[in-house]
């Protein structure tokens, strides 16, 4: 009669246990397979010669966001994933960005941009192929006027918000306005929203087109600071960085901002290289801020600010809430739809009522007048005045609306 051993015992014992675990291995991996991330495509400038320091703050507030999101279970019980993409402020950069985001990762929907040259060019790829395209910061009228099904936007347009800056910009009393605007969609679109509306006030409007790429706007500059009367508002409508040198010039000059002649931007104003830039130039400045005031902030968004200084070392704009928003807006689409499939999220997004940091969102279907196809209606907005040294968007003063202003004087006082 044969013994077994009691080291043959173990290894017979042994064995068995490896049989049963591969066995349990191949049974879980058969019975639950990871789930097939849902992907999205962002698209800004990262890099010169577009507005990078929007870009990158959009950037930084869209991936807190995804990080967020993918904590609490991802979208419909999948990992959310966006793919991220540099258009450099340069309308074939966006489009080439748009259609590597939709042949080779298959996103359900796009979402982003600062330059609305570039924002055109996506949204002709997005409607060819029918992928919904969401914009952050994008102001051209033409951009919703177009009313492609596909196309969604949470910045306010052109004519949404530039006719209540003129209007505020006559109730102000300013009478000689100089107008520095781009020579871009936006740049030109804004320009003419504001001209029209002013005439109709009868308050004079002399414009000056430059092109983003220049360094120097002196020529320009001194030609509008030599007419006669000279102008009590120097308004640029323009994009970015090339505000930074226009003010600094302007101020070289000492033709704004003063007590003489105030200066208004729009919120390429609201990054903190302003400071280092134009210095002590920067102080007294008039911005359009896209955004609601601290006062009137909800807990979402006093957490986003949290974690975003917490993250970054500096307080979010009102271009980082937006971008934050954006990205919840198109979840929230495609919660709506309980699909990824891009003509679902389109639906979705038509039916939307999301609550975000900046807003309770839902879009128009109106299509009088064309640019309120698809548009967000009831944009916040403030204009705010740097009263000291490097001071955050957050805590300047705000001359309007009335109902959230801090002051009723613009500095500096005549």
């Amino acid at each position: 009669m044969s013994r077994t051993s009691p080291e043959d015992t173990i290894m017979k014992f042994s064995r068995g246990i490896g049989v049963v675990a591969a066995a349990v291995l191949s049974m879980a991996s058969t019975a639950a397979p990871a789930a097939e991330p849902v992907t999205l495509g962002w698209v800004g400038p990262l890099s010169a010669p577009g507005n990078y320091s929007s870009g990158q703050e959009m950037r930084w507030a869209v991936e807190l966001g995804v990080e967020e999101i993918n904590k609490a279970g991802g979208v419909l019980g999948r990992p959310l994933k966006v793919f991220y993409e540099d258009t450099k402020g340069q309308p074939s950069e966006g489009s080439a960005a748009a259609v590597r985001l939709i042949t080779k990762n298959k996103v359900s929907a796009i979402f982003g941009e600062f330059h609305s040259s570039v924002a055109l060019a996506e949204i002709d790829v997005a409607h060819q192929y029918g992928v919904p395209w969401v914009g952050t910061d994008v102001w051209s009228d033409d951009i919703t006027a177009k009313q492609y099904p596909e196309v969604f936007r949470l910045a306010p347009a052109n004519s949404l918000i530039y006719v209540k800056i003129a209007n505020w910009i006559a109730e102000q009393g300013f009478k000689h306005v100089a107008t520095v605007a781009e020579n871009t969609d936006f740049g030109q679109g804004g320009a003419k929203v504001v001209l029209d509306t002013l005439k109709a006030k009868g308050v004079a409007d002399t414009p000056a087109t430059i092109d983003l790429n220049q360094q120097d706007f002196t020529p320009s500059l001194i030609r509008l600071m030599s007419q006669k009367p000279k102008p009590d508002l120097l308004q640029m409508i323009v994009a970015g960085q090339a505000q930074y040198q226009i003010v600094k010039q302007a101020c070289q000059l000492g033709f704004a901002p003063n007590a003489a002649t105030k200066m208004i931007g729009s919120s390429g104003l609201l990054q903190k290289d302003v400071w280092e830039v134009d210095g002590e130039c920067a102080k007294n400045l008039l911005i359009v801020n896209v955004a609601r005031p601290k006062s009137q902030w909800n807990d979402k968004a006093k957490s986003f600010v949290q974690e975003f200084q917490k993250r970054y070392n500096r307080p979010p704009t009102g271009v980082a809430m937006e971008a934050y928003d954006t990205l919840g807006v198109v979840v929230a689409g495609i919660e709506q739809a309980k699909s990824s499939d891009p003509k679902a999220v389109i639906k979705g997004l038509e039916n939307v009522h999301y609550t975000g940091v900046n807003a309770t969102y839902s879009f128009s279907t109106n299509k009088s007048p064309a640019w309120a196809y698809h548009q967000f209606m009831d944009v916040p907005f403030t204009v705010i005045q740097y009263t000291q040294m490097n001071q955050a968007p957050e805590d300047a003063a705000i001359v309007y609306p009335k109902e959230w202003a801090t002051t009723d004087k613009i500095l500096p006082l005549k």
